[in-house]
């Protein structure tokens, strides 16, 4: 769009193009029919733009791509080409968005300075799509459906909307690491935040600091107030499949994930599924991350096929 460097219409243009790029998709049809939820949407995706034209030099500041990334680079070009920047950005977004993230971009999307639990890759197939074995780390985790007093010395928020769910179980799970526990204590954020389940028996997850990773260590952690259904405990880590994207993770972008991570599972010669556990949906990155520079993954538990159906394949 040559005109955009001149023309204050096509700049605006542009700026309507990546409001659009940056707006979270609404695919449950109560909240497309939401006014409050739907200005919320438009809200963030305001906030994205505005925090995006606000970093003065991508891979420099704490949510942005490192400078060596993909989109750094070609981000960079736009600029010494004299492009205006809302134009920058509206086109590098558009060719991630189309080409898709390599690995590289996938390990670069990781927030710098947040711990994530540690693990080895022991396959990669991919198109983001590897399996892991993990160390064992500990998680606080909260019910998203349990309804939570508003008492705020005690926890953050309760459940007056099921649309809220997600935001409500964040701030229970924030408020605890951040002090409202029995000791007072602000512990680190990390990374990711972890969903599982399904409807009614759906849950949230973060990630406790790794001073309580080990097998012991919860019992000196700081203790949930009890109203606030948020609970402790340890996950022992072990092999797990994982399909990497970026964007925003929509109920409907997800589910089709989960999907084609089973289909590759049952495709792979040498893993496969643990029946009986759900897979889960791990989102790495802060709301107001740009679409384009987020991290998010579907992973489930895995095993390996016996010797002679490996064998046999």
């Amino acid at each position: 769009r040559p005109l955009a460097r001149f023309s204050r219409r096509a700049r605006r243009a542009s700026l309507r193009r990546v409001l659009r790029l940056s707006t979270p998709t609404m695919d449950d049809a109560d909240d497309q029919e939401d006014p409050e939820a739907a200005l919320g949407s438009r809200k963030r995706a305001l906030t994205i733009l505005l925090r995006t034209l606000a970093t003065p030099e991508e891979g420099n500041d704490g949510g942005s791509a490192p400078s060596n990334s993909n989109f750094a680079r070609r981000l960079k070009r736009k600029q010494f080409a004299q492009v205006p920047r809302i134009v920058s950005i509206e086109r590098v977004a558009r060719r991630e968005a189309k080409a898709g993230a390599t690995m590289e971009d996938m390990d670069s999307r990781l927030p710098p300075g947040l711990e994530t639990p540690k693990y080895e890759v022991l396959a990669r197939r991919g198109n983001g799509y590897e399996v892991r074995r993990y160390d064992g780390y500990s998680l606080c985790t909260v019910s998203m459906n349990a309804a939570r007093p508003s008492d705020s010395t005690r926890t953050d928020a309760k459940i007056s909307n099921p649309q809220l769910a997600g935001a409500s179980s964040f701030g229970a799970l924030a408020g605890y690491l951040f002090g409202k526990n029995d000791k007072s204590l602000s512990m680190k954020m990390t990374t990711p935040v972890v969903t599982t389940g399904q409807e009614d028996a759906r849950q949230m997850s973060f990630v406790m600091p790794s001073e309580y990773w080990q097998e012991d260590s919860l019992n000196s952690a700081p203790k949930p107030f009890d109203a606030s259904g948020v609970v402790l405990e340890r996950d022992a880590g072990g092999d797990r499949a994982v399909l990497m994207f970026g964007g925003f993770a929509g109920k409907r972008e997800v589910e089709k994930l989960k999907s084609d991570l089973l289909e590759r599972l049952e495709n792979d010669r040498e893993w496969e599924c643990q029946q009986g556990i759900p897979v889960a949906l791990l989102q790495y990155n802060d709301p107001f991350t740009p679409p384009w520079k987020r991290r998010n993954e579907v992973s489930v538990p895995v095993v390996r096929k016996a010797a002679s159906s490996f064998s046999s394949n």
